[in-house]
């Protein structure tokens, strides 16, 4: 019994060194952390904080010092996260609730910061004026055009060659476009964003055969959607997201029927209805600087099945919204029981790059542009709540955003786009043998938005 006491004694006059050597490590920390702190010397606090955790050091008050040096240098994404941890030592402490808050608010992570007012006192909630959940939240509204820059240059006569006896083609003309949208936050972790889009499309289906005279009709499209997005914050930086956007489309068109043995065309108007649609589920993360999105949709355009698999890429440098990128990598394939020279019901595959850039240019005024790579058709993107539902091929497409928050419920926009489309051309050279030639037109897209949140 008396060995063992001894050696009990000697276990712990052994560990006394370690202990010591730790504790006034930590405690030189603290100290230096603290007046670095008072003297607001935010880099070399850092810098200092940095090498107290890579040697284990870690406390409530540390965090928090780091995190304020952070958020004073406006970087509010590693601000965050050394408040949540602050926060995991001490869950309950107001001003890490405070301040991590408002670095979520400032990263554009609302929906983590409305789910982190479910810890907090009411007294704090009233401090910072956190909004409450409500089924009216916002409207967000969208009003512009497309038109094209190449149709007056369209063939109103002649043929690609002697041999060619009929040919038609559709190019679109203009475009108008409404967007109304209801924005609602039921819960704290809940956001639904709604709304109904109309398109009307004013197209030409011209005709041209040997023996008649050119003949060019007035068509026009028609599409009624509806779009819904529900996004569920799930905790530890991870959005879960259910989207639905469903396309009525009503085409009024002009075909021709030859008399084979006169030669003779007869016109007759038709029209056609689509019911197209695109279901998307995506899951995002939020980790430091960075933001990534995967998503995969299923969708039925133009007689036709889509999936599309995406990866988005955002990255913040600066750990605000003064400076980003934006890069969406698509995996888009498409099935259609006519593709020539392929089996019914194979999946035709192709990549798709868009990247953004945005930026803050003056106090309330951000810039974005963008270039998209690939040749897109019947796709989608920005949640999907943009769809080219449309069978010619768009490529070449960039363009630019003026984005203008004139006070803290009022935001504006200008957009405009810049894209090519390749219409299809169905010419005969005999009455049994015929092919697609494909011819460019630009296009030119703008459109004035408003987000009003009550």
């Amino acid at each position: 019994m008396h060995i063992r006491t001894i050696i009990i004694l000697l276990l712990m006059l052994a560990s006394i060194p370690a202990a010591a050597q730790v504790k006034p490590d930590a405690i030189e920390v603290d100290a230096k952390t603290y007046d670095l702190y008072l003297k607001a010397k935010w880099g070399e606090l850092i810098t200092e904080g940095d090498k107290a955790i890579d040697a284990g050091i870690d406390f409530y008050f540390l965090r928090m010092r780091m995190g304020i040096a952070y958020y004073t240098q406006k970087n509010y994404m590693s601000a965050a996260v050394h408040f949540e941890r602050a926060l995991e030592f001490s869950p309950k402490e107001t001003d890490a609730l405070e301040y991590m808050y408002w670095s979520l608010v400032f990263s554009g992570r609302d929906k983590e910061a409305r789910s982190l007012t479910e810890d907090m006192p009411k007294k704090l909630i009233t401090k910072i004026g956190a909004k409450p959940d409500r089924l009216f939240e916002g409207v967000y509204i969208e009003v512009g055009g497309t038109f094209n820059g190449d149709y007056d240059k369209q063939n109103k006569g002649g043929f690609g060659s002697d041999t060619v006896i009929y040919e038609q083609q559709k190019p679109d003309k203009n475009t108008s476009y409404v967007s109304l949208n209801l924005i609602s936050n039921p819960l704290k972790r809940l956001t639904i964003f709604q709304g109904y889009n109309n398109i009307n499309i004013t197209s030409t289906r011209k005709f041209l055969s040997i023996g008649n005279q050119p003949a060019d009709f007035d068509v026009s499209t028609k599409q009624n959607e509806y779009y819904l997005n529900a996004g569920y914050y799930a905790g530890s930086g991870f959005t879960i997201s259910g989207i639905f956007h469903y396309l009525n489309v009503k085409v009024d068109d002009v075909s021709a029927s030859v008399n084979t043995q006169t030669g003779s065309i007869t016109y007759s108007g038709f029209s056609t209805t689509l019911n197209n649609y695109v279901g998307l589920l995506s899951i995002g993360k939020s980790i430091n600087h960075f933001r990534f999105i995967l998503g995969n949709s299923y969708s039925n355009l133009n007689n036709a099945k889509q999936i599309q698999n995406g990866l988005t890429i955002v990255y913040f440098p600066l750990g605000n919204l003064d400076l980003y990128s934006v890069t969406d990598l698509t995996l888009h394939s498409e099935k259609k029981d006519d593709v020539t020279g392929n089996p019914p019901g194979t999946f035709i595959s192709r990549g798709l790059i868009k990247q953004k850039i945005g930026f803050k240019a003056a106090d309330k005024l951000w810039l974005e542009g963008f270039y998209f790579f690939g040749n897109g058709v019947n796709f989608h993107e920005d949640n999907a709540f943009v769809v080219f539902n449309t069978e010619n091929i768009i490529n070449n497409r960039f363009g630019f955003n003026i984005i203008s928050p004139i006070s803290p419920k009022i935001e504006l926009s200008l957009r405009y786009q810049y894209y090519k489309q390749e219409v299809p051309e169905l010419v005969y050279d005999t009455p049994s043998s015929y092919n697609y030639l494909y011819k460019t037109n630009s296009f030119h897209k703008i459109i004035g938005s408003i987000k009003w949140t009550f």
